[in-house]
């Protein structure tokens, strides 16, 4: 008879005097700062990273729906806009350009989360130029300037992989019906996705991907380099396998027979990778 597997819980270290009024003084910045979104994010940020709630919570998700009534996703949204802020502030005093105006409230920046650091700043400039002195600038304007931004990128991304496609060890006909799909994919973004909703694309184009890359030696995703065996003798083994998505915001579970969605979609590649992290804390829980 094997001998059973005994789980030890980790000793949670109790927090020294220095984290413990370091923990007081970023509560009462909280408090007294909640309408300064920055200063809420970054508050935010250090307890998480820290975790200065573990004297009192098991997660920080915990620590902010107790303490705070605040969602998981609400928190992480104030962290990823408190990030936003930084770089932007930050990028403007490397600068010899002075941006007159900076963001003042968290759905301001909450589009521009989707950007990477410097877009984040191209954006955000290009929105304070096309506002114009004394304009407001809204939460509305700003996810139009990130849509269009997005839409450019994305138009640039088709054209490159219809150029690409011909450099590939592909038949004729197969050039010859992509390029033609990558045209028409071209049409329906330029159309804002009305007649063929974006969604819909990218189902049947998941569904192909997943049916293709099971027809023969299961292919997996670049994150995953174990083949299907190997895939197999670790859900076998009771491992459960998880992987970010960034196409689709979501995380996906390895079900046996494919990737499947566990949870999500969320609003930033932050709270993404966050929930992510929270379920690698199992043991059993592999990155796929």
């Amino acid at each position: 008879m094997g001998k059973g597997i005994v789980v030890m819980e980790e000793e949670i270290k109790p927090l020294s005097s220095r984290e413990r009024m370091l923990r007081e003084e970023l509560e009462r910045r909280i408090i007294s700062e909640f309408g300064a979104f920055h200063r809420v994010g970054t508050a935010l940020a250090e307890i998480n990273e820290r975790q200065l709630y573990r004297e009192t919570h098991r997660t920080f998700e915990s620590y902010c729906k107790n303490l705070w009534d605040m969602a998981r996703g609400t928190a992480y949204r104030y962290i990823a806009a408190a990030e936003v802020f930084e770089n932007v502030s930050k990028l403007e005093t490397n600068t010899d350009e002075t941006m007159t105006l900076l963001p003042i409230n968290e759905a301001q920046v909450r589009p521009l989360t989707r950007l990477k650091p410097e877009q984040q700043v191209a954006v955000w400039r290009s929105v304070v130029d096309t506002a114009g002195p004394g304009r407001k600038i809204t939460a509305s304007l700003v996810n139009k300037a990130v849509k269009g931004f997005l839409g450019e990128r994305v138009v640039k991304a088709i054209r490159t992989a219809k150029a690409k496609v011909r450099l590939s060890p592909v038949s004729a006909e197969f050039i010859e019906v992509f390029e033609a799909f990558a045209d028409q994919l071209i049409k329906e973004k330029e159309s804002g996705y009305k007649y063929t909703p974006r969604v819909e694309i990218i189902k049947r184009l998941d569904q192909l991907r997943a049916e293709i890359a099971m027809d023969g030696e299961e292919i997996e995703g670049p994150a995953f380099h174990g083949g299907s065996d190997d895939t197999s003798k670790l859900l076998r083994a009771g491992y459960r396998l998880f992987r970010t998505d960034r196409s689709s915001m979501t995380v996906k579970e390895h079900g046996g027979t494919g990737w499947k969605k566990h949870s999500g979609p969320f609003d930033t590649i932050k709270a993404m990778d966050e929930e992510l992290k929270t379920i690698l804390q199992d043991e059993k829980h592999l990155r796929g």
